[in-house]
């Protein structure tokens, strides 16, 4: 018979608790060397695209391998390492050799000519030609709006914000994460901008603007200004300078990080049995643990005893990180033990059923229980 626990610290104290904070094994990483993949990736663009990658300024992507190939033509070393995994030729020197004549006198200057001078027939190449402007900086016209930081009226309201933040990134209830995509930007969150703390109050409606899907900000910094600057243009420059704060969790099964490993999913249900003995209990619901989806865990509800021959509905559901999840579940079981359902009930087949897994207990109690295993775990 499994042991009983009549509270949280004595399933900390048990074998339970080593068996729930077990840490899963993890593959071994593959190694492999950052600075040829990253070349590769250039290879591959250039196979896709036929064509180098060029900087422009609405694909940051193929901005990243322009640079880092203009990079590695800067560097000998590089080039040379580079050199086995070049297979279509990027890194082969293209510059022409240019004579340029001696001259030691004014009758060397008259019998040469100006062209000479300036490297033999420079001039009557059409891309070195003095009327070829490529190399000049082109007129661009001004958009009708720019959006400005400026000092902001009634900052009061938005500084316990900030210190609030800070309070809790030093807490650890968030962390500072790299910027992926613009789809992490969100109305009320925050994010670091060449080292200034930045609130997004409001995302305003996505529409189109010059030619691409925008929408307008208001952001407010730390240090009493704002702004109105467009996502696309935050993204920018998050990627370049920027970092996104995360959100400080209501549940700590939800704080985790990128290399952290999923166990499965805590889910917690309620019976839509429209039996009398269970229909008219109150906060009754199921708590359970599966390593695969909720949904496909409870499709066949209605035929099997465990959920009582009835459909049921998903109340809420816990992602488990870095633990045992079915020893996490025992110790959530442990913990309510007192709140167990106990009653028998005649099932479809004739037999008399005796629940497992409910348990009559409130939401708000539920958390209080599942947070406090979670801290200790954590400690």
């Amino acid at each position: 018979m499994a042991n009983r626990y009549h509270s949280i610290d004595e399933i900390m104290d048990s074998s339970l608790f080593t068996e729930i904070t077990m840490q899963p094994k993890k593959a071994p990483k593959f190694q492999y060397d950052p600075e040829v993949e990253k070349f590769l990736e250039i290879i591959d663009f250039v196979k896709e695209n036929g064509r180098e990658p060029q900087k422009v300024p609405t694909d940051l992507a193929e901005r990243s391998l322009a640079s880092r190939l203009i990079g590695i033509r800067k560097d000998p070393d590089r080039m040379e390492y580079l050199k086995p995994y070049d297979e279509i030729g990027l890194l082969k020197k293209k510059q022409k050799e240019v004579m340029i004549p001696k001259i030691s006198s004014i009758d060397d200057i008259l019998n040469s000519g100006s062209s000479e001078l300036l490297g033999g027939s420079l001039l009557n190449d059409t891309a070195s030609s003095i009327f070829d402007t490529s190399s000049l900086q082109k007129v661009t016209t001004m958009p009708e709006y720019v959006a400005r930081r400026k000092r902001m009226k009634g900052f009061e309201k938005f500084e316990a914000l900030f210190k609030t933040c800070h309070k809790e990134l030093t807490e650890g209830k968030r962390k500072i994460v790299p910027f992926k995509n613009e789809q992490d930007i969100e109305p009320n969150s925050f994010y670091v901008l060449k080292g200034v703390l930045l609130y997004v109050e409001t995302v305003g409606k996505r529409k189109k603007i010059k030619d691409k899907i925008n929408a307008r900000l208001r952001c407010v910094f730390e240090n009493g200004t704002e702004s109105d600057m467009l996502l696309r243009s935050l993204s920018a420059e998050l990627y370049k300078h920027g970092r996104r704060v995360t959100d400080n969790e209501d549940t700590l099964l939800d704080n985790f990080k990128e290399d952290d490993v999923s166990r499965g999913f805590i889910y917690v249900l309620k019976s839509l049995s429209t039996d009398p003995q269970i229909s008219s209990i109150k906060d009754l619901y199921k708590i359970g643990f599966t390593t695969g989806l909720v949904e496909n865990r409870i499709r066949n509800a209605e035929n099997e005893s465990t959920y009582l021959y009835a459909p049921v509905e998903i109340v809420t559901t816990y992602q488990v990180f870095n633990m045992n999840g079915s020893k996490f579940e025992t110790a959530i079981h442990h913990a309510l033990a007192n709140n167990n359902l106990d009653i028998s009930i005649l099932g479809a087949n004739g037999k008399m059923l005796v629940p497992k897994e409910w348990f009559v207990v409130t939401l708000e109690e539920l958390q209080k229980v599942i947070d406090e295993i979670v801290m200790k775990v954590n400690l």
